[in-house]
């Protein structure tokens, strides 16, 4: 395992792609729009991320994009409750560190509720608030004159602040997470 992070991390420092930078133009792309691709598929997880951003730094800093966006779960398999139903309003901000490695947090704000909880089959719905931190890398593709593609990679944490779906029978509040992001700057 020491050995394949040694390896990721001498690639990343000797390479020159232009996949590996942050995107630098002579008229900087300040607009993109995001969607995690692989959440909204996973048994029990069915998370549906839409996000856009705003580069709020000139081009001559690093670069840093405020965040706002939505969090759906509609209707999911849970392991608390029956099912679960979460609409949240996402904020947050993302920090370039150096060309695309990035650390961003976010706050998800809205309201949650679930049917049966499986420990005391009573039914549940409360205002949710979770805080999220991530760390990853961007990669830019298929550049063109006035919008690029690119693909973040991340690993992370998701925690709430505020939510009750009713007793949790000792499970944690806190998700550690992977996210693969497909997005557009224009």
């Amino acid at each position: 395992m020491k050995n394949h992070i040694k390896v990721l991390i001498a690639v990343l420092l000797l390479s020159n792609s232009k996949a590996f930078a942050q995107l630098s133009s002579a008229k900087p792309r300040t607009w993109g729009i995001e969607t995690e691709l692989i959440q909204s598929f996973l048994p029990n997880v069915g998370i549906i991320r839409i996000q856009a951003t705003h580069t709020l730094t000139s081009p001559k800093k690093k670069r840093g994009d405020l965040i706002i966006g939505a969090y759906i779960r509609t209707n999911v398999k849970h392991d608390i409750v029956e099912k679960i139903n979460e609409l949240l309003f996402v904020t947050g901000y993302r920090q370039y560190l150096w060309k695309g490695l990035h650390a961003e947090a976010k706050s998800n704000i809205g309201y949650a509720w679930g049917t049966k909880n499986l420990i005391d089959g009573k039914d549940y719905n409360n205002f949710s608030w979770f805080w999220e931190a991530n760390i990853g890398y961007k990669f830019d593709f298929a550049k063109k004159e006035n919008h690029n593609l690119y693909v973040l990679t991340q690993f992370g944490v998701l925690s709430k602040i505020s939510a009750d779906i009713g007793p949790r029978g000792g499970k944690s509040d806190t998700f550690p997470q992977g996210n693969l992001v497909l997005g557009v700057n224009f």
